[in-house]
């Protein structure tokens, strides 16, 4: 089966006119990225760490210094 030269012109225009718009976008993507991403960043790895302080805290807690207890009684 012949493909006509028309509608294979047309496919591939449209085809270059999709590419393009794909490359227009992909080109503008970094500019659209917020620019407090590092500061964000830095603040989740600051919550993350103290939150495994948090956790080696309560699965390791300090023993009592016998001078405080005998204080309290």
């Amino acid at each position: 089966m012949d493909m006509n030269e028309y509608a294979l012109e047309v496919l591939a225009r449209d085809r270059l006119a999709e590419l393009r718009a794909n490359g227009e976008r992909l080109a503008l993507a970094p500019a659209r990225t917020p620019a407090s991403r590092t500061l964000r960043v830095a603040f989740g790895h600051a919550l993350i760490r103290l939150g495994r302080r948090v956790q080696r805290a309560r699965a390791h807690p300090l023993p009592m210094i016998a001078s405080a207890s005998r204080r309290a009684s």
